[in-house]
This record gives C-alpha cells, sequence and structure tokens, in this order.
C-alpha cells in the first residue's frame, strides 16, 4: 500500500491518532463518505454531467450554511462572511518561560518543546472566517488513489472562473504510469486556460516531503502561462505533468491554480508512460472511487481568517490557538462526485489555502501544533517566500513539540496550506507576553 497509516491519507485525516487525539478523530473518521460507487459503463469523457453538478465561485457569494454567521463580525472589502467563532470561554494558558524564549529566538519553520504546557487546553482565539471573493473551487482527484489501468479518475466541465485542481495519485501497477489533465473545448469559440500558479514535484515515495515541495512550488511568484484550447480540441493542461512517470508506488502530485474563459471540461487520467493523453482521453472509462479517499467538486477553496471584534478585545496575554481541519475554526469543505452525483467531504480540507490576517494588536509569537499524528505543511509570511514547516524534516511527529511560525504584528500576514500525506487537525496557536 502507498500508504502505511490510514491517518496520513489526505481523505482520512485523523482516523487513525492516538490516543491522545482520539476522541478529536472519532467525529472526522464517522463523517466520512466512501464505499464503491457503480458507474456508467463505456466511454466518460464528453459525456454529461449531472444536474447537481457544482459550479464555480464567481461572485463571493456568502455561505448561508454558517451556523453562527449571524454571530457579529464583519469581514474585510473583497471577501463576505462565512462564520464568527467567537465563543471562546477560560483563561488564556501561562506559557512556560522556556517556551516563550525559545519561540522568540527561534525561525520560522524550526521546531520547540512544549514542555510545562498542555497547550490543547488553552482557549481559543474569537476570529471571524471569510470566503475571499477570488476563492477558487477545488476539483480534488485522490480516488482511485492508487490506480493500475488507464482511465479517467476525474472529471468536471469549467463554467469561466477560477478553479484549484489537485492532483494526488500513485502507481498502483507495475508498468510506468503518469497522471496527466486533458483539458477538452466542447464549444464553438476558442477557449483559453490561464495557470496563475502552478506546484510540482518528482514522484517519489516520500509522500508528505513531495506534499511540501508542491506547495512550496505553487506559492513560488511566477509568470501566468495561457493554454490554447481549439473548439473540438483536446489538451494538455501542463506538459511537464505529463513527462512526469511515475515508479510502482511512487507518488504524482501537482497543485494549479487556473482561471478559464469559456466552459471547459478538465480530465484527470491515468495512462501508461508512452501514451498521448490528449488522444485517448476520449476512449477512456470512469474509473470507480476507492473506499478511503476522495474526489469531487468543492466550492470556496480559499478562506480568510481575521480577528472577531469582541468586547475588551479578542487577544489576551498568555496562549490562544486556533484548530485547522476538524469543523472548528474551518467547516468541511462539502461538494459533489460529479460523474456519480455522490456527495462528498473533503475530510482535512487538503488543498484549502488559509489566509491570516489577524491585525493582533499586541506582539506575539504564533507557531503550530500537530493534533492528529505526524503533519508537515508550508507557509508565506507576507511576501517573504514559501517556508517549510518543519524546516529541518518532512514532519512534526510529536504532540510535544511545535513548529514556530514567528513574530505576529498587526501588520503580518501568512498564507499556509497542509501537506498531502498530513495528518489533521493541528492548532495554530500564540503567544502573548
Amino acid at each position: 500500500m502507498p500508504r502505511r497509516r490510514l491517518a496520513s491519507w489526505p481523505g482520512i485525516a485523523a482516523c487513525a491518532a492516538g490516543a491522545a487525539a482520539a476522541a478529536l478523530a472519532i467525529a472526522a473518521c464517522e463523517d466520512r463518505v466512501g464505499g464503491d460507487v457503480m458507474t456508467r459503463p463505456g466511454i466518460y469523457d464528453g459525456s454529461p454531467e449531472p444536474d447537481d453538478a457544482v459550479g464555480p465561485v464567481v461572485d463571493g457569494s456568502p455561505d448561508t450554511g454558517a451556523s453562527d454567521a449571524g454571530e457579529g463580525g464583519a469581514c474585510p472589502s473583497g471577501s463576505t462572511l462565512r462564520s464568527v467563532r467567537a465563543a471562546c470561554t477560560g483563561a488564556p494558558l501561562v506559557p512556560p518561560a522556556a517556551l516563550v524564549t525559545d519561540s522568540t529566538a527561534a525561525a520560522p519553520g524550526d521546531v520547540v518543546s512544549l514542555s510545562g504546557m498542555s497547550e490543547p487546553a488553552a482557549p481559543c482565539l474569537p476570529v471571524v472566517v471569510c470566503t475571499p471573493d477570488d476563492a477558487p473551487t477545488l476539483y480534488f482527484s485522490d480516488s482511485p488513489e492508487s490506480p493500475s489501468q488507464d482511465g479517467v479518475l476525474y472529471a468536471d466541465t469549467a463554467q469561466p472562473g477560477r478553479y484549484r485542481l489537485y492532483v494526488y495519485t500513485t502507481n498502483g501497477g507495475a508498468a510506468l504510469r503518469k497522471f496527466p489533465v486533458v483539458v477538452l473545448n466542447q464549444g464553438a469559440a476558442a477557449a483559453k486556460v490561464t495557470i496563475v500558479r502552478r506546484g510540482l514535484a518528482a514522484p517519489g515515495g516520500a509522500y508528505v516531503a513531495i506534499g511540501k515541495q508542491v506547495i512550496a512550488d505553487w506559492l513560488a511568484p511566477r509568470a501566468p502561462a495561457d493554454v490554447a484550447v481549439p473548439p473540438g480540441t483536446r489538451v494538455l493542461l501542463d506538459a511537464d505533468l505529463d513527462a512526469m512517470h511515475a515508479s510502482t508506488g511512487d507518488l504524482v502530485h501537482a497543485i494549479y491554480d487556473v482561471v478559464v474563459d469559456q466552459p471547459v471540461k478538465i480530465s484527470f487520467v491515468s495512462v501508461l508512460a508512452g501514451a498521448d493523453a490528449a488522444a485517448v482521453t476520449a476512449g477512456l472509462p470512469l474509473l470507480p472511487r476507492d473506499f478511503d479517499h476522495q474526489r469531487g467538486t468543492f466550492p470556496k477553496a480559499d478562506v480568510l481568517v481575521t480577528l472577531a471584534p469582541v468586547d475588551g478585545g479578542a487577544q489576551k496575554p498568555g496562549v490562544q490557538r486556533l484548530r485547522l481541519g476538524l469543523d472548528e475554526v474551518d467547516e468541511t469543505l462539502e461538494g459533489v462526485d460529479v460523474p456519480t452525483g455522490v456527495k462528498q467531504k473533503l475530510l482535512g480540507n487538503y488543498g484549502m489555502l488559509y489566509r491570516f490576517a489577524l491585525g493582533l494588536p499586541s506582539a506575539s509569537t504564533a507557531a503550530i501544533s500537530a493534533r492528529g499524528g505526524a503533519w508537515g505543511g508550508v507557509v508565506e509570511i507576507g511576501d517573504g517566500g514559501p517556508i517549510a514547516l518543519p524546516s529541518a524534516s518532512a514532519a512534526l511527529s510529536t504532540t510535544t513539540d511545535a513548529i514556530v511560525l514567528g513574530p505576529q504584528s498587526p501588520a503580518t500576514t501568512m498564507r499556509l496550506m497542509s501537506a498531502g500525506g498530513s495528518n489533521l487537525p493541528i492548532d495554530v496557536f500564540f503567544v502573548t507576553p
């Protein structure tokens, strides 16, 4: 198996967490959507989508399903209210002196000890969670995760708008295999797909390390690239992804942010390394989902987290935390496996970008602790470029240490994404003297 622990699978975060995180893991595991799905036989690519296909986010419309969105709070210009997480009770923890000293002296990405403090007991930091107007719709392809045959892994028709394409597939066969993205223009007008962000890494077996490399590459600035799709034509989204050939058990992982100007069908496919993917996709069958992973279309795949306006101020001296990946700050993304119409929950919210613009009035230091098992990711602080978390190893595998994010000021902004193969939840916590 390409994954040795259930907890490390992108769609099943925290389901096999240790005893310390078991209570947190139960809720996530019970909500899992799984099971093989009977699919339409024969040729798939080019077939119509079901009526309940999820469309792109192009107007920033608010998510009225948030249970506590009416509690107050306001989102910055260019975003709409998603939820308010302001019911934070209890006094902030008093941090050990060693933690204050070590975290202040550490560089972002360094690991420090939490000895002398039970960080999960810290109260939450009151925040407002918003949906940026430019939040993309996520096309997530991780099921089947380890195909051994040719076929369509996932597909949906994208209307004009912004999308994030998440490729996460290992080779379950004996022959070299590749997992490119193919774009079909079924319209009468020429279409253009603009790649505004792209993250790639060489195939391999170090899944979390590859996940971090892909995110770092995706965050790195680069000029947009246009992909022309003539009417009635299939083209590769990216020849570089097509050139990545996986041996048995190797992971191919990529993340793209794209903008499309005409309706196009986007297909994630599995073919042998020597195949002409654009030519053969028309004849490929849809492969059934596997039990343990997700695929689907998930709208509103970015969140913006800001400080909640509460009486007496949200920030207090001591330790306060934000728990990500377990419906405390960020609700689990919900969408649909469009080819089958099966609703999906993307446990762990892999592919979601967390944007932090907290505007903390008092200087503090931020850090991350792993609460569901080994975790790795990447952060960008301001315009400083991507930082691997942790910086000296693939993942943080203890609950008694933390990864330093660095000092926080009123002007500090951060962008954070969890690596595929990591375990959720995590706590982002703040130490305020």
